[in-house]
């Protein structure tokens, strides 16, 4: 009986344990409660329409260049000497500067042979000029007193008639006359003289080659007057106009000093949709050919606008306002496009404009301003 009794207690306390472990492992792999979600609030940073009259600017980048650029060529033929530069690449040289000489003796010598014949001429003239011309010996003998091999020709005397011009020219006195003149224009052209304050970007001749008309010794720019091409959107042109005097920055954002617009191109480049602007600058010499260097623009002034980024928008023209405190979409007047900014009107005083990036938001949406 004992045995029995404990057998059946024994299976009693099983069953029981049994029981109490499947109810612990049953609240165990309950899936635990879920939270109730909090409903997350959306803030805004807004700002309050507030017009007034806004000072615009444009800025515009480009590079110098020089204003003239120049082949050096010899119109005569001979040797080519030194002058009062160097004829070496980068070499700089000031206005009147002898660049470079052509070898001119030969030229010389024959001039002066040909005005002492031409002397001769109007010295065998002068008795018939007294006895058939008497009212223009005068003017003939000071004429002929007043030549010197070595200088110019004095201007001739104009003949009084007809006979005397005919007179003239059977004895060939206007053709020798003229084609000295001619020879002596030809010899200073020997002398290869700056037309301006440049420097040379190429030489192609050095001292001692020969030169013959036309050939080109040397390539040079111009330094003392310079021009900044810069691009400016086709939709923007109508902020500048010639005459205004931008400032110029170099690339450190050091003011340079200041520019006139001299040419507004007529025409849009089809590659990047803008105008040309040239902005010409003279007088400082560290200004360099090939330099980038920005240009800023006073532009116009705005009556009742606002300035706000440009990154506000969204669809060209539209902005979100917090209205009731919630999103609403508006549509505004954009009057003037700046690098990070724009400037517009079209929306009603005080409304409370977002000025920041909303991404995927939509009108109807409950926000929280910011101010």
């Amino acid at each position: 009986m004992v045995r029995r009794a404990i057998i059946v207690t024994t299976m009693v306390v099983i069953v029981v344990l049994s029981v109490l472990g499947m109810n612990y492992l049953a609240d165990k792999n309950k899936p635990p409660q879920e939270a109730k979600a909090e409903k997350v609030k959306i803030y805004v940073k807004v700002k309050p329409v507030a017009y007034s009259t806004i000072s615009t600017y444009l800025e515009a980048e480009g590079r110098l260049e020089s204003q003239s650029y120049v082949d050096l060529s010899s119109e005569v033929q001979g040797k080519i000497l030194a002058g009062s530069v160097s004829l070496k690449k980068g070499q700089s040289f000031s206005k009147g500067q002898v660049l470079a000489r052509i070898y001119k003796e030969e030229a010389y010598l024959a001039l002066k042979s040909k005005k002492s014949t031409f002397l001769n001429t109007i010295a065998s003239i002068l008795p018939d000029m007294k006895i058939d011309f008497s009212d223009s010996y005068s003017a003939w003998y000071q004429f002929f007193s007043a030549i010197e091999i070595d200088k110019k020709l004095p201007e001739m005397p104009k003949p009084k008639t007809d006979k005397e011009k005919v007179f003239l020219a059977s004895r060939n006195i206007l053709t020798s006359f003229y084609s000295i003149e001619s020879d002596e224009i030809r010899l200073e052209k020997y002398a290869l003289i700056a037309p301006f304050s440049g420097s040379f970007t190429e030489v192609y001749m050095e001292i001692g080659s020969i030169a013959n008309p036309g050939t080109k010794i040397a390539r040079m720019i111009r330094t003392d007057e310079l021009e900044l091409e810069v691009p400016i959107e086709s939709s923007k042109i109508q902020w500048v106009k010639i005459g205004d005097v931008p400032r110029i920055f170099d690339a450190s954002g050091t003011e340079v000093g200041k520019g006139r617009l001299v040419r507004i191109a007529k025409f849009v480049d089809t590659k990047s949709q803008s105008v040309s602007a040239f902005i010409a600058l003279s007088g400082n010499e560290y200004l360099l050919q090939g330099s980038y260097l920005k240009a800023i623009f006073d532009g116009k002034s705005i009556a009742d606008a606002m300035e706000i980024p440009r990154n506000c928008i969204f669809n060209s023209n539209e902005v979100f306002i917090v209205s009731n405190g919630k999103l609403e979409k508006k549509e505004i007047n954009i009057l003037k496009y700046n690098e990070k900014t724009l400037i517009f009107n079209g929306l009603n005083q005080g409304d409370s404009l977002i000025v920041q990036p909303l991404i995927n938001m939509a009108a109807g949406t409950r926000v929280y301003a910011l101010d």
